[in-house]
């Protein structure tokens, strides 16, 4: 009886481990299949995020391309309708009609389409592009390298960062924010060793919606538009105080008025010398 009872006891003990067996690897199967779950979300956030950046990068370039040629129509298309836009020294405009008259009216004269023999090269370079996590919203860093030139007249070499705003409504995304902040201006005879030009003012014939929100040194002074992202090594932000601290006062080419402090408000009129 008791051999009995041993063996009885013994196939329970191997059931028992049998069924523990099973569950341990259900359960382990469950966790991995989690697990790769949770892995594969990460991965598909990761690849939407390259997506995002991709679209937006492309629409920061197309957007030199359209310029190149002055086809503003196309470039107006490239905003969100409650964008807000500033080149320059030209002041701040708003909304899409509001874009539509700086590049339209006050640079392109209310020409569409770049005139026989003139040049207005606007090459976009050195992007860098941060997504938020929502994945609605971006804000991204570049540089222009710009030459302009009327054949048989004159011809000009520029340069300045952006500092862009994006948005994605309905799938596409869409330039939110602009501010291009010009470094210089130089005529190509001489080059920006022998002489530099002022900065843009507001257009007289096409004003913008608010003054410049800054106001800033270009060649041979020099001013830092605040980076949008931190360091990437130390994760450091940056401020608009350390922007002032290695920012020039006062070197701008005449007749620009220096402004009282880098990266200040704009001064009062009256209380700098008129732009022509």
């Amino acid at each position: 009886m008791a051999h009995v009872e041993g063996a009885h006891h013994s196939r329970i003990g191997r059931m028992l481990a049998g069924a523990a067996g099973i569950a341990m690897a259900a359960f382990a199967s469950s966790a991995t299949a989690a697990s790769l779950e949770q892995r594969l979300a990460v991965l598909e956030q990761r690849v939407q995020r390259l997506d995002d950046r991709a679209a937006i990068e492309m629409l920061t370039r197309a957007y030199g391309y359209y310029v190149d040629k002055q086809l503003w129509t196309e470039v107006v298309d490239c905003f969100a309708s409650d964008a807000v836009i500033e080149i320059a020294g030209r002041g701040v405009y708003r909304g899409r009609e509001g874009v539509d008259r700086l590049f339209r009216q006050a640079m392109g004269g209310g020409r569409v389409g770049l005139a026989s023999g003139a040049l207005f090269n606007h090459m976009i370079l050195q992007g860098i592009v941060d997504v938020e996590p929502s994945g609605l919203k971006a804000k991204g860093r570049w540089r222009a390298s710009v030459q302009i030139g009327q054949y048989g007249a004159f011809g000009l070499w520029s340069e300045g960062t952006y500092e862009n705003e994006y948005v994605k409504r309905d799938g596409r995304w869409q330039i939110l924010a602009m501010h291009f902040y010009a470094t210089f201006y130089a005529p190509y005879e001489t080059g920006w060793a022998v002489r530099a030009l002022p900065n843009n003012g507001p257009s007289k014939t096409a004003p913008p919606d608010a003054p410049p929100s800054v106001q800033y040194d270009v060649y041979p002074g020099h001013y830092v538009p605040p980076f949008h992202y931190p360091n990437p090594v130390t994760g450091k932000p940056w401020t608009e105080q350390e922007s002032r601290r290695y920012s020039t006062s006062g070197l701008s080419p005449p007749p620009a008025g220096p402004p009282a402090q880098p990266g200040s408000p704009p001064a009062q009129p009256g209380s700098a010398p008129a732009r022509p």
